[in-house]
Parts: structure tokens; C-alpha cells; sequence
């Protein structure tokens, strides 16, 4: 008998049975439309077929069709306009963070973590401010200074505040230049922000005027072009941006 009728060291009989799992139609579709947008079949712009026409092409019905289009939209590979045929889009760096949102959202439901969340805020925007020390430029210091001055205008409103926080730390973002830097800094963000709690106005104030000056701790750093002082700066305000936070929570 050939060593090749029988694997070695196995009872046939003890193989466990592996039956394949049918892909769906829809996914079948999908692949195959992927597939011809990545070969150039259909350019960035490009219309793609009618729904009718893709249902005589691949001889499927429209539901079919219409989940192909929609998880092709999802990886950012279709825009799908009311009443127009989808067009053929190029994945962006927000549509690669979109697609975690939801399994975000389920970790930060857990145990520990929003704490990991913020961890990783830590770490990603200390190097955000070494960076920003050594290579800011001129103009780039400026518009951190004009978030820094909307800062102080917003003390007293709490989502003024907030959202001039959110800039100031934008603007950190966007120095790098790496438009991946910016949607992971708006997503983490978004999330942290979605689970924090809803709090009076009042018991934030102290809070606002605490982080408006480590926001000038930073940003002083960042002007005299020392990546130390303003990863120590970082560090502190974020640390007391958390502690605050996990207090009211």
C-alpha cells in the first residue's frame, strides 16, 4: 500500500469530518466585483453597472446585489448615492477606522476597557508631541496657539470647551502630516468621549481651567523645541484627564 493512501499516524477513521461551508451568493459578488476594481476594470470615478445589469451578469437576484454593494462600500471601495449607480471610491484612512468603530465601542463596554483605551491615547499622542517639538513648523506652532486662545475664551461653557480641547489636540495630530495620524486621533476620541458620563456643568469648570493650563504647559514645550518637557507636559494632563473622568464615572 502506497505511504500515500493513509496519513501517517492516523486512523482514517479518526479524521474528523471538515465539511466546506457554501459561500452566499452576495459574497460570491462581492469577491468578483473586488476583484475587477482592483485589476482597473473599473477606474476610481467609474460607474459601476446598474443593478439590473450586475443581476443578469452574475445571474442573481438584487437582494444579492444590493448586500454586495453595501459591504464594498464598507471597505470603501463604492459610494452609494440615493437614485445614482454606485461609483467606484478609494479606501481612506477613515474608512479603514470605521470599520472598528463597532468592535471599539463592544471593547470599551468591557472590563478595564476604556482604561486600555486610554493607555493607547497616551502613548500615541506622546509621540504626536515629540514630534511636534522637533518638526513644527512656524505656521503649524501658530495654529496651535489659535486653539490654545480658543481655549481660554471657552472656560466658562463646558462644550465650548470641549470642543476647543478636541482642536487643540487635532492640530497636534495634524503636524505629522499623515492622514492616518487624524482618523486614528478622531476615533479614539469619539470613543473615549462617547463613554464618558454626562456631568453638570458646574463640576467641570475646575477641570476646564486645569487643562486649559497644561494645554500652555505643552505648548510652551512645543515653542522652546524641547520633546522632553512636552512628553512630561503630555503626560500629566492626559493622566489628570483620566483621573477626573474615572472619578465622575
Amino acid at each position: 500500500m502506497s505511504s500515500f493512501d493513509q496519513p501517517a499516524g492516523k486512523d482514517a477513521g479518526s479524521l474528523r469530518r471538515r465539511p466546506l461551508t457554501r459561500k452566499k451568493l452576495s459574497d460570491m459578488v462581492e469577491e468578483e466585483l473586488e476583484q475587477m476594481i482592483r485589476r482597473r476594470e473599473f477606474s476610481e470615478g467609474d460607474p459601476l453597472p446598474s443593478e439590473r445589469e450586475l443581476m443578469t451578469m452574475f445571474d442573481v437576484g438584487r437582494p444579492s446585489v444590493r448586500e454586495a454593494l453595501a459591504a464594498l462600500r464598507r471597505k470603501g471601495l463604492v459610494q452609494i448615492n440615493n437614485g445614482e449607480r454606485a461609483r467606484v471610491s478609494r479606501p481612506s484612512a477613515d474608512t479603514i477606522i470605521s470599520e472598528l468603530s463597532g468592535m471599539a465601542q463592544d471593547f470599551l463596554s468591557q472590563p478595564g476597557g476604556i482604561a486600555h483605551f486610554e493607555q493607547l491615547r497616551l502613548f500615541f499622542e506622546s509621540s504626536l508631541v515629540r514630534y511636534a517639538a522637533s518638526y513644527a513648523s512656524d505656521d503649524q506652532i501658530a495654529e496651535l496657539g489659535k486653539a490654545l486662545e480658543h481655549n481660554s475664551q471657552s472656560l466658562d461653557d463646558n462644550a465650548r470647551f470641549i470642543r476647543s480641547d478636541i482642536e487643540f489636540h487635532r492640530v497636534l495630530a495634524s503636524i505629522p502630516g499623515n492622514p492616518i495620524f487624524m482618523a486614528i486621533h478622531v476615533a479614539l476620541l469619539d470613543w473615549l468621549i462617547a463613554a464618558r458620563p454626562g456631568v453638570a456643568d458646574e463640576e467641570l469648570h475646575q477641570h476646564n481651567s486645569e487643562s486649559y493650563q497644561q494645554h500652555i504647559r505643552i505648548y510652551n514645550a512645543i515653542c522652546d523645541r524641547s520633546p522632553d518637557a512636552a512628553d512630561r507636559a503630555l503626560q500629566k494632563h492626559l493622566t489628570s484627564v483620566f483621573a477626573t473622568w474615572a472619578r465622575l464615572r
